[in-house]
């Protein structure tokens, strides 16, 4: 959880240098839109949140959304901070990435707390680059040492069963990578 949030921050610090100087009158407007309140998407959220601030200061206004757990209601969020013309989106949880990546292909999308770009996006072919307006960082746990675990403590077992939600996308392809 604290890789995945230095990731976060420093991706946030590099996106955020990339951008112009900005006039003292100027702002930043960034919208987020989280999936749902769960404590490691509300970490990674606020430590996105607290890099930016103190990166910019009082030159960041950032509008939070939660989406209570509904992808309708990311896609809505989405288009509002499109509709608003916000500098940079960050998506956090597939749902959140898989609406930003669908609303906007011209501002920045800072995408986290999603285990595969690729399932997500639906990409074929693959390669660890989007190659468009999305960047951002994987929560994929170490599965080939998750497996080796297994094996150590359970050596004389025969079949391991997996408990998975099919319908979440990262789910079914932790499975794959696994099996």
């Amino acid at each position: 959880m604290k890789k995945t949030i230095a990731i976060i921050l420093s991706l946030a610090m590099i996106i955020l240098s990339a951008v112009p100087a900005f006039a003292a009158e100027e702002t930043y407007n960034i919208g987020i839109c989280q999936l749902v309140e769960h404590v490691a998407l509300d970490a990674a959220t606020q430590g996105f949140i607290d890099a930016v601030e103190e990166a910019l200061g009082d030159k960041v206004v950032i509008d939070k959304q939660i989406a209570a757990g509904d992808s309708n209601t990311c896609a809505t969020i989405i288009n509002q901070f499109v509709s608003n013309d916000v500098d940079l989106i960050m998506a956090n949880a597939t749902p959140a990435l898989q609406a930003a990546a669908a609303g906007t292909f011209d501002i920045p999308i800072l995408g986290t707390s999603v285990t595969e770009y690729g399932v997500a996006l639906e990409i074929a072919d693959f390669t660890g680059t989007v190659g468009y307006n999305i960047s951002g960082t994987s929560d994929l746990a170490p599965l080939d040492q998750q497996a080796e675990m297994l094996i150590e403590i359970f050596p004389e077992a025969k079949n391991v069963g997996l408990l998975y939600c099919s319908a979440e996308a990262n789910s079914a392809y932790q499975v794959k990578v696994v099996t």
